[in-house]
C-alpha cells in the first residue's frame, strides 16, 4: 500500500536529524479548560520520557489500587519524546498517594507528577484542545535559504493535514495487519480489542491520506469550493458552503477556514461536495474490496480538515559550535494533527529514535 504522499511545497532537499535526544521533542497537551479542583475524578499532569502512555496508565491504576478501566487519558503520546499530558483517575473520596510512582521508573525512562487536582467530569479520548510542540532539529544539511522560505510558507499557508507515519505503525505493520483484518469484512458484533481498533484506524487514515494527496496534486487541498464543508481553524462548528462569498474566500486565504474530507463510513460521499466525492470514488475504486470491508465496521460519520496552519509558530536557526546548523521551532496544532506532517514539508527527516528502537529490538 502506498505511503508516499505528495508535498504541498515540493519535496524538501535539506536534511535534518530529529529526536537525537529525547528532550529534542517536547509536546504539551492543551486541555482547553481548567480542572475545577473538586469532583470525583483525580486529574494528574504528568511529564514522561521513554514511557508508553497506556503502560503508564496501568501503572497509575496499580499505584492507586483501582481498575485500569478507571484510568483515562485524552491522547496517546510518543514514547520517544518528552511529553506532558493529563491522566484521569476515577476515585471518590481520599486522594491517592502517588508519591512512589516516580521511583518505579529508571533512566532513561522517567515519570514526574507535576500537578494533582480534581474535576467533576471524566477526561475522555480526544478531550483536549490541541498540543504545543517545542522541537530541536540537528545536523541540518542543505540550503538554509530554502529552509527559511519553507518556514514562511508553512507559517502563512499551512501544510496538508496528513495522518503521520506513527498511525501506520513501525514499518507499516498496522497497515499490513489492518488489510488482513478488514478485507473479509466484519462478522458478528463482538467488541473490538485495542489492537484491532488501531488496525482499523490505520486503514481509515490511509484512505484519507490517499484522497488528500490527490487534491494536493490538483491544487485544491486548501481551496474552498461550493458544496464543501468548511472547518474553522479555532475548532468551532463546521458548516456547508452553499455559495462562495468574499468573506469565505478571505477567511480561506488567511487560513481561518479549510475544507474537510470525509473519513470512510456508510454514506461518506455526503461529507464533501459532489466534485470531490466523485474524484474520491474513482480513486477508491482501486481498493473497492478493502473499502467495502471497512464500511462493514459501521463507523459513525466523521471528517478531517485538509489543512493545518500552525498557531503561534516561531523558530530560530542556530549555528552551534563545532556542530552543523540546528533549528529550534515551536508551534501549536489542533488535536489529531501530527507535528511530523509539518516537519515533512521542511526537511527529509532522519528520525534518530528509530535507530534506538532498532537497537532495543536487536539487543533483546
Amino acid at each position: 500500500m502506498n505511503t508516499q504522499w505528495h508535498y504541498a511545497w515540493t519535496e524538501p532537499q535539506a536534511r535534518a536529524d530529529l529526536k537525537t535526544q529525547v528532550s529534542d521533542f517536547l509536546v504539551e497537551e492543551i486541555l482547553g479548560f481548567e480542572p475545577e479542583g473538586k469532583g470525583e475524578f483525580v486529574y494528574l499532569w504528568v511529564e514522561k520520557q521513554g514511557v508508553n502512555t497506556d503502560f503508564l496508565a496501568k501503572r497509575l491504576a496499580q499505584a492507586a489500587d483501582i481498575s485500569p478501566s478507571r484510568v483515562t487519558y485524552a491522547g496517546v503520546k510518543d514514547r520517544h519524546a518528552c511529553t506532558r499530558q493529563w491522566f484521569c483517575l476515577h476515585i471518590i473520596g481520599q486522594a491517592p498517594d502517588l508519591s512512589d510512582i516516580e521511583q518505579v521508573f529508571r533512566e532513561p525512562e522517567t515519570v514526574r507528577v507535576l500537578l494533582q487536582t480534581r474535576h467533576s467530569k471524566k477526561l475522555r479520548t480526544g478531550g483536549l484542545l490541541g498540543n504545543r510542540f517545542s522541537l530541536r532539529l540537528r545536523n541540518i544539511q542543505g540550503d538554509l535559504n530554502e529552509v527559511k522560505q519553507r518556514l514562511s510558507l508553512i507559517e502563512r499557508h499551512g501544510v496538508p493535514n496528513y495522518y503521520g507515519e506513527q498511525r501506520f505503525g513501525i514499518d507499516g505493520n498496522n497497515l499490513v495487519n489492518g488489510y488482513k483484518f478488514v478485507m473479509p469484512g466484519r462478522y458478528g458484533t463482538h467488541k473490538l480489542n485495542k489492537t484491532q481498533s488501531f488496525w482499523l484506524s490505520a486503514i481509515r487514515s490511509w484512505f484519507f491520506n490517499e484522497a488528500l494527496s490527490q487534491f494536493v496534486v490538483d491544487g485544491s487541498w486548501d481551496v474552498i469550493k461550493t458544496g464543501d464543508i468548511a472547518q474553522p481553524r479555532d475548532g468551532s462548528q463546521s458548516f456547508r458552503v452553499k455559495e462562495l462569498s468574499l468573506d469565505t474566500l478571505y477567511r480561506t486565504r488567511l487560513g481561518d477556514i479549510s475544507p474537510v474530507l470525509p473519513l470512510i463510513s456508510d454514506g461518506w460521499p455526503m461529507g464533501t461536495n459532489s466534485e470531490r466525492a466523485e474524484a474520491m470514488a474513482i480513486l477508491y475504486a482501486e481498493q473497492s474490496e478493502l473499502l467495502k470491508g471497512l464500511i462493514s465496521f459501521d463507523f459513525s460519520r466523521d471528517s478531517r480538515a485538509t489543512r493545518i496552519v500552525p498557531k503561534d509558530m516561531a523558530w530560530e536557526l542556530l549555528n552551534a559550535t563545532d556542530e552543523a546548523e540546528q533549528l529550534v521551532i515551536q508551534f501549536e496544532l489542533p488535536k489529531g494533527a501530527f507535528a511530523t506532517s509539518v516537519l515533512r514539508e521542511l526537511f527529509i527527516i532522519n528520525d534518530r529514535s528509530q535507530e534506538k528502537r532498532h537497537e532495543i529490538i536487536t539487543s533483546e
